[in-house]
């Protein structure tokens, strides 16, 4: 399992209105949400929670104590951010029950370069970014990471291939591919040159089409 990690919350009367004024004071607005529970709104020292974020990955637990009432373990969902100063603007943060299992995406990270991509004979393609995987809390971790140094042109990694901690189950077809290393072909683009037949049909045309006027006269 992950580094667990501790943040600290305040219950949020006001929802709604004031929010402005609540980041102004160095705060971040956010909500607890879960299966069978529900929302609770609160809100977080910003530099403590931009700090634990930074930390945490998508999949790395984090309890997250709230004033007057007991710790909450929850994972860090949506993350709204300002889009031009990057400022924490709301934390959507969901509750687990650590008895019950949930489904969620697990990075598939490449390490390693193999000799063909180096000598650019060879196109490395990574049909798979992310995998969908079912678990226990406890048992949440944030990638996989595959060695790929050693593949060969038409070497195919497929999602059966991938090695996952017992009790993890990965929702995909087993012959799903992952990784691919194909041959680089080279495409050369085709000159398009009007054939002299197409130019004297339409010369001809134009003849048939005076000579016809002509005859009219």
């Amino acid at each position: 399992m992950a580094e667990l990690i501790n943040l600290t919350a305040e219950p949020r009367v006001s929802v709604g209105f004031g929010v402005k004024a609540l980041r102004r004071s160095g705060k971040v607005p956010a909500v607890i949400y879960g299966h069978r529970i529900a929302p609770t709104h609160i809100q977080l020292e910003d530099r403590e929670v931009s700090n634990a974020l930074r930390k945490a990955g998508r999949n790395t637990l984090i309890t997250l104590n709230v004033a007057g009432s007991g710790p909450k373990m929850v994972l860090a969902r949506e993350i709204q951010r300002n889009a031009i100063k990057r400022t924490l603007v709301h934390i959507d943060f969901y509750e687990v029950s650590m008895n019950e299992t949930i489904r969620t995406q697990i990075r598939i990270i490449l390490e390693g370069v193999p000799p063909e991509v180096k000598a650019g004979t060879g196109v490395l393609l990574q049909e798979l970014p992310l995998v969908d995987i079912e678990c226990l809390p406890s048992q949440l971790f944030n990638s996989i990471t595959l060695d790929i140094a050693n593949l060969k042109i038409d070497d195919v990694i497929r999602i059966k291939d991938l090695v996952v901690p017992e009790g993890v189950q990965v929702h995909h077809d087993p012959e799903v591919e992952v990784v691919r290393l194909s041959r680089f072909v080279e495409t050369k683009e085709e000159e398009v040159v009007a054939e002299t037949s197409d130019v004297e049909v339409i010369e001809k045309g134009k003849k048939d089409e005076e000579a016809a006027d002509e005859k009219k006269k």
